[in-house]
């Protein structure tokens, strides 16, 4: 089963070890650099900015040259961009490069999910994309405490991030397995898939300003409340741990039982911690650690248990643009977020990070309770064979599956 794929999950693990790697030290960077906490938060934005540009525009670079190509080129330019940090830095400069990086990952991230999913049956989709998302949150913490080899200040860390997402290209571009089949166009109706599930979207939005914010400012919220370099690392890994651990006992517990009332559930434990994490440092770093690690696991897995809602809700004709919606729809508020963030750090301290993040999450689990008040859901439609569970769901994979289209055009015929 794995055979096919080895060199695909191979140039994903190089890929995310840099990419996990920079997502850490460019926050920390940029405070080295002068930049204020706002600064910071409206650079993550702009990556976000770039991560939806890059959802747009991928399908359109893959149809022209094919996915290998469109990998080479995308990671290419990845690289050259992270190189580009050290020597140019200055606030303006950083915010067109990490708009590029946020196109350039998207199409990346999205290359894979859909290569992977061409190349899995309806058996095996479900372990695929498992190992898939183990290799990627591992890969993204290694990635991290690479930052703890050297001096944050010098080149090399920006080198060896760019020689990771260099070498990525190697294993696909020697594959011999053939390319994934041709893809179509998708078409986008955000109206339409927020009448099939209004807390499927909704769960997108906040996860997309939760997790932006902590992306784009968690480093610098480690950094202000004491934590040195290894501290800091592990604070964040340990966070990425906790989506990992708790993603599937959630996922299979959402299908049992209404995954709305998972999802609520979840998002008021992730308010509770949020807020219990603006006093956590006063007290002890282990406590902190334990908090975070909780956090990780209540704040990281509800966006794929709203999306099985989402799809519960849906005909399968509509899988792909129901996948499509919500991952544009995260990427946006992701954007948002990371900026309003950085507006209550300046504020506030850096606990404004997460009391940030306990305002949205209140307001999400307040709307989940009034909704499943007034909305009593209906039997959902016979499922398709392809698809995804809750727990193995990942959007990317869904948009550039070229098998949805041919279960639309059959569905159509019929």
């Amino acid at each position: 089963m794995l055979i096919p794929i080895a060199a695909l999950l191979l140039s994903d693990a190089l890929l995310l070890m840099g990419h996990g790697l920079q997502l850490t030290l460019l926050p920390l960077s940029a405070e080295l650099n002068g930049f204020s906490a706002a600064q910071i938060g409206l650079t993550g934005s702009s990556y976000f900015a770039g991560f939806v540009t890059g959802c747009i525009v991928t399908p359109y670079i893959v149809r022209r040259v094919g996915h290998i190509r469109a990998f080479a080129v995308l990671a290419t330019s990845y690289s050259a961009l992270v190189l580009m940090f050290y020597e140019a830095p200055w606030f303006f400069t950083w915010l067109l490069i990490r708009f590029f990086a946020g196109v350039a990952i998207a199409g990346l991230y999205m290359i894979i999910e859909s290569w992977l999913s061409e190349r899995s049956t309806a058996q095996t989709r479900g372990t695929v994309l498992s190992i898939y998302v183990i290799i990627n949150l591992t890969m993204i913490t290694v990635g991290q405490q690479l930052i703890n080899i050297t001096d944050i200040a010098s080149h090399s860390l920006f080198a060896l991030s760019a020689v990771l997402l260099s070498l990525a290209i190697i294993p696909v571009s020697l594959t011999s397995q053939s390319a994934p089949a041709p893809i179509n166009n998708v078409r986008l109706d955000v109206v339409k898939v927020w009448r099939i599930s209004h807390v499927a979207v909704g769960g997108s939005i906040v996860t997309g300003l939760v997790t932006g914010a902590f992306w784009s400012l968690g480093p610098l919220y480690g950094g202000s409340v004491g934590l040195d370099g290894f501290e800091l690392t592990a604070f964040l890994s340990i966070i990425v741990l906790g989506g990992a651990v708790f993603q599937l006992p959630l996922g299979r517990l959402s299908d049992h039982y209404d995954r709305r009332l998972v999802v609520f559930i979840t998002t008021l434990v992730a308010a509770a911690l949020s807020l219990l994490l603006t006093l956590v440092p006063t007290v002890t770093q282990w406590s902190l650690i334990l908090c975070a690690f909780l956090w990780g696991g209540a704040v990281m897995t509800p966006y794929a248990i709203c999306l099985a809602h989402a799809n519960d809700r849906a005909a399968p004709e509509d899988f792909v643009m129901v996948g499509s919606v919500m991952l544009l729809t995260m990427g946006l508020f992701s954007a948002v977020g990371s900026f309003v963030a950085g507006r209550f750090m300046a504020m506030t301290g850096p606990e404004g990070l997460f009391l940030f993040s306990a305002l949205c999450l209140l307001i999400f689990a307040l709307a989940i309770a009034l909704r499943r008040r007034t909305h009593v859901l209906a039997a959902p439609p016979v499922s398709e064979p392809f698809r995804a569970v809750a727990e193995t769901v990942t959007p990317m994979a869904l948009e550039l599956d070229p098998r949805t289209d041919a279960e639309h055009a059959r569905s159509l015929s019929q």
